[in-house]
């Protein structure tokens, strides 16, 4: 669907800034369109609201069954059931498994290689794979990704995975072929601010690269002209990686207004008030932003992660407290 990307260019990028209600609002006003670019609009308006996290929406427009659908919107339907079945996994839900399976058996489908032709189609299920499976499963998503080494949307998702398995530094060599033919496209500056973010400062130990992160993000935030708690918690992230952590403070506080109950800006206050201070104010209100972040999103990646931490200190806990007795 390349040849759509100019009718569909600013509600694409506002869905990349997590701009989801303008991206409603830019892809209602289009009109007049032929048989594919309906398509393509219904994709991202449903991309909108899964990025909304109004995933009941998108299930209840795409019932699971309807196997006459095209194969993209039945990827996005598996992406908004596995990211609704992540939700419950603290409640006594999850069905993670049966949402890869479902992937699986759609990328294998007698006409999966028509649909894997499609670079939209590959990120939809591709992002299905690395939200919800495991390593094996990220391994399939990036070598459906690689498919696509031109197209904008599969470098950015495979920027994130690299990030996410802890290969920073494949994420800065992607990155360094990707500048030669789309330095100057939003998406692209994202990917290249993540990858940046997470690289650990520069070769010389500094600071610089944080720096640059925090600059590219905050140049997006100006010359799209919206604020969006995905790019205030980007521009946080990076202050708090320079230790500007009153800063970040004040950039998390405005995402806040603009949703009081994202987990990623919780998780991330939480962090940052660890750093603002040590009396006991700063603790209380770490302790307020963790209960309220296990109410918005108990399966939150930094929750899961932060009670394993916990689970693991009190077995060493009582191993030193058995030697010492």
């Amino acid at each position: 669907m390349s040849e759509l990307v100019d009718t569909f260019y600013t509600a694409r990028n506002l869905l990349y800034l997590g701009a989801y209600s303008q991206a409603l609002a830019n892809l209602s006003a289009l009109t007049h369109l032929d048989s594919d670019q309906e398509l393509e609009k219904q994709a991202l308006q449903y991309r909108a609201y899964i990025g909304q996290k109004k995933y009941a929406k998108v299930l209840d427009a795409l019932p699971a069954g309807t196997s006459s659908s095209p194969p993209l919107l039945q990827a996005l339907r598996l992406l908004a059931q596995g990211l609704a079945d992540q939700q419950q996994n603290n409640r006594g839900g999850g069905k993670g498994a049966v949402v890869v399976e479902e992937v699986e058996k759609l990328v294998s489908a007698p006409n999966s290689n028509t649909s894997l032709t499609d670079p939209t189609f590959a990120v939809v299920a591709a992002q299905v794979l690395a939200n919800t499976g495991g390593s094996e499963q990220q391994e399939a998503a990036l070598k459906m990704l690689a498919a696509h080494p031109r197209n904008l949307e599969c470098v950015a998702l495979t920027v994130a995975i690299f990030v996410r398995i802890n290969r920073a530094d494949l994420a800065q060599k992607l990155m360094a072929r990707v500048r030669s033919w789309a330095e100057d496209s939003p998406l692209a500056q994202l990917a290249e601010a993540w990858a940046a973010i997470n690289s650990g400062g520069d070769e010389s130990g500094g600071s610089g690269k944080y720096a640059d992160a925090y600059y590219i993000f905050d140049e997006l935030a100006q010359a799209s002209s919206v604020s969006t708690p995905l790019l205030l918690n980007a521009r946080a992230a990076a202050k708090m990686h320079l230790a500007q952590y009153s800063e970040a403070s004040e950039l998390l506080q405005e995402a806040l207004l603009l949703d009081a109950s994202d987990p990623d800006t919780l998780a991330n206050s939480a962090v940052c008030a660890s750093f603002v201070g040590a009396d006991a104010a700063a603790e209380n209100g770490r302790e307020k932003y963790l209960a309220l972040l296990r109410d918005a999103d108990p399966a939150h990646p930094f929750i899961r992660d932060l009670d394993a931490k916990s689970a693991e200190f009190d077995v060493l806990a009582a191993k030193y407290a058995k030697v010492s007795n």
